[in-house]
């Protein structure tokens, strides 16, 4: 069996998509019956030469790893499998925005209608899914991310004087305004992995927060920037799944995350819950991490405990499962088809 994987156009500071399918590509590669290919379609922008390019490589079975859900019109529906990371479009658009019905049509609705199975990465993106495009709840399977076997469990005394606070990402959804008011007044230090604008830029001037940003990192320069800090905070108001909270747990780090859907089943008991939209709530969370050492370690403790239940290997297995049972499937005739066939054994042509 050959499985093709398909990934977007490699961006500057986008590599999550990346990062967990390449590390599913390796695994399956391991398998003796199973040949694995990755696919990186030409463009960032070109929509048709994506299409085209991916019809061109397809496989036995062809996995769509995200984003690019679209190039799945170029592919034979029986044996294609979408990867839906979140519905990030449908909520943050109106429906009396015609960019809503753009989203809906062109980047859900046809891409699922022209692919065999679409699987999400958790209940709450299949929630919102089912609910924000009509897609039959049968034709969605929940397949979560998992640890990157990279990380790897680095211990570290707490600085609990002036802790280094580590926050990923930096869009709107990501919630650093918010973050940056809750900081005001405590000796810490933020280290941002991603671009500011001006405006998030002015509210964390305002707050008098001792901040770095962090871009175009590498791997290693990321996983190094877990190991340098003291704690996570992933206050984020959406989400589809939310790696920074695997990432956290793997490296031992205690982990402050917001008490909404999906982050509050992932995180489970490894993680201080707040609420990402009071300030306060965040503020709270963040003194009980820095000044309660027992309640610390055992965040870190639970975190550990989750190794298994978001491991490769876990997972990787039931991507396995599912291109073992799209592959089985056989091929669908059209309706004439079938008809013509049935008149022929009626009249003992065949």
């Amino acid at each position: 069996m050959e499985v093709s994987y398909f990934f977007r156009k490699r961006r500057l500071h986008a590599f999550s998509i990346e990062s967990l399918f390449e590390n599913v590509h390796a695994q399956i590669s391991t398998q003796s019956d199973v040949k694995a290919r990755k696919i990186e379609v030409p463009s960032i922008r070109n929509v048709f030469a994506n299409i085209f390019a991916s019809g061109a490589n397809q496989g036995t079975i062809n996995h769509i790893t995200g984003d690019i859900h679209y190039v799945s019109l170029g592919m034979k529906k029986r044996n294609t499998i979408l990867t839906i990371h979140d519905c990030v479009f449908l909520t943050k658009y109106n429906k009396w925005n015609l960019k809503y019905w753009m989203f809906k049509f062109f980047w859900y609705q046809l891409p699922m209608w022209r692919a065999n199975t679409v699987t999400v990465i958790s209940e709450k993106t299949k929630r919102e899914l089912v609910k924000l495009t009509g897609v039959n709840a049968d034709k969605v399977q929940v397949v979560p991310n998992f640890f990157d076997p990279r990380f790897e469990f680095a211990p570290k005394k707490f600085n609990a004087e002036k802790p280094r606070i580590l926050q990923i990402g930096t869009k709107d959804n990501k919630n650093i305004q918010n973050l940056a008011v809750a900081l005001k007044g405590l000796n810490c230090e933020l280290h941002i992995i991603g671009s500011l604008d001006v405006d998030t830029q002015l509210v964390l001037q305002e707050n008098k927060i001792d901040f770095k940003t962090h871009t175009n990192l590498s791997f290693d320069e990321l996983k190094q920037q877990y190991e340098l800090c003291d704690m996570v905070v992933f206050a984020s108001t959406y989400e589809g799944f939310g790696l920074p909270i695997l990432e956290a747990c793997a490296v031992g780090r205690p982990l402050v995350t917001s008490r909404i859907s999906p982050m509050d089943e992932i995180a489970d008991d490894a993680a201080c819950k707040v609420n990402p939209y009071n300030v306060l709530d965040i503020r709270r969370g963040i003194l009980n991490v820095i000044e309660n050492e027992t309640y610390r370690d055992q965040l870190i403790n639970n975190g550990w405990k989750m190794r298994y239940k978001y491991s490769i290997n876990n997972i990787t297995e039931k991507y396995t499962d599912l291109y073992e049972q799209v592959a089985a499937q056989p091929a669908t005739e059209f309706f004439l088809l079938r008809q013509a066939k049935a008149a022929a054994s009626f009249i003992g042509l065949v």
